[in-house]
């Protein structure tokens, strides 16, 4: 197994914001995975908890970790940007400060970075078994796999080479009100050069999405900023398997068009039985959703007419079965 790292082609950079906890246990796991000779960078988003102390204790073991603070907090969008700028290696890795690391072997990274074909290097996260261990080209896998732009919207399970970054990173900060302002430059590349993508062999992170209030979209709000997302892609065909993958994901544990439909109807009037405007995002998805606009004219015509004293019925209704479902599935589980 080659294990040996070329700072040239890869220095990561860890963004982290009040979550020091978090930020100790990640730098842990690569401490543990006796990676320290990789120069890694954290870069603290004006954080106001302790997370210099964790890192100036990481420092001891690990000299290679250097420290970048903002002088404010710039957002969670454009703290990802700015992770590109302050690195100039060949490819371009942000980690996030929450995800769990599988790094016992990262022989087929290592390998991947010194070939340095792909542009695109993914790490495990909504990957497809086919796709491991290969090389394709991005718009052949994104009519292959159904979740392959949710597979490089994550940061910490996605590596890209600076080059197809740099061009776009303008565009990058228009979108930086949205979700996913790292996609962009991707969105951009995809139609225009032949992006080839690289699936690891196996899982280095598996992502553990935050529920902490004010991280956590419960809302229509994350699809909406998927689809107004969906403007820098420039070919059509594309554009659209885009914009179904918000679909895809949202109804994956039943899927199937109705079940995906039935989601949405969901969301949007669970927010409304507890008074939370839908509209922006209704509306929004009615602009940017190319190919999907006659169910959101359905979606907003339930919006509309359905009574909130109704949404407020439906919302209990579907608690009480919640509950007791939740509750069969504690007993069923103790009784193992």
């Amino acid at each position: 197994m080659d294990n040996k790292w070329n700072n040239n082609k890869l220095e990561p950079v860890l963004i982290t914001y009040n979550r020091a906890e978090d930020l100790m246990r990640t730098l842990d796991a690569f401490i543990a995975a006796d990676l320290t000779w990789m120069t890694l960078h954290v870069l603290d988003n004006a954080s106001t908890d302790n997370t210099k102390l964790v890192v100036n204790a990481a420092q001891k073991k690990w000299p290679n970790l250097t420290y970048h603070r903002n002088l404010y907090n710039i957002g969670g969008n454009a703290n990802i940007l700015r992770a590109v700028e302050i690195t100039s290696s060949e490819y371009s890795w942000i980690i996030g400060d929450d995800d769990a690391w599988h790094l016992n072997d990262i022989s087929d990274l290592c390998a991947a970075l010194r070939d340095g074909d792909a542009d695109i290097i993914r790490l495990g996260w909504l990957v497809s078994k086919q796709s491991r261990g290969l090389k394709e080209y991005a718009v052949d896998l994104a009519s292959k796999e159904s979740l392959l732009f949710a597979s490089i919207s994550m940061i910490s399970a996605t590596i890209v080479r600076r080059s197809i970054i740099i061009p776009h990173l303008p565009h990058a900060y228009m979108g930086a009100c949205d979700a996913y302002p790292q996609l962009v430059p991707l969105l951009r590349a995809i139609s225009r050069i032949p992006l080839i993508i690289y699936t690891l062999k196996h899982d280095l992170m598996t992502h553990t999405p935050s529920n902490a209030p004010g991280y956590y979209f419960g809302d229509l709000e994350w699809a909406s900023s998927w689809f107004r997302v969906s403007r820098f892609i420039e070919s059509s065909e594309l554009r659209k398997l885009f914009l179904g993958e918000v679909m895809i994901y949202m109804s994956r544990k039943h899927p199937g068009k109705l079940n995906e439909f039935i989601r949405l109807v969901k969301k949007a009037l669970n927010f409304k039985s507890l008074s939370v405007n839908q509209w922006p995002y209704l509306l929004s998805m009615m602009a940017y959703g190319t190919g999907y606009r006659l169910r959101m004219f359905w979606l907003m015509v339930i919006y509309a007419l359905l009574p909130m004293k109704i949404a407020v019925l439906l919302r209990r209704f579907y608690m009480v079965i919640k509950n007791k479902n939740d509750s069969k599935l504690k007993c069923d589980r103790s009784r193992l």
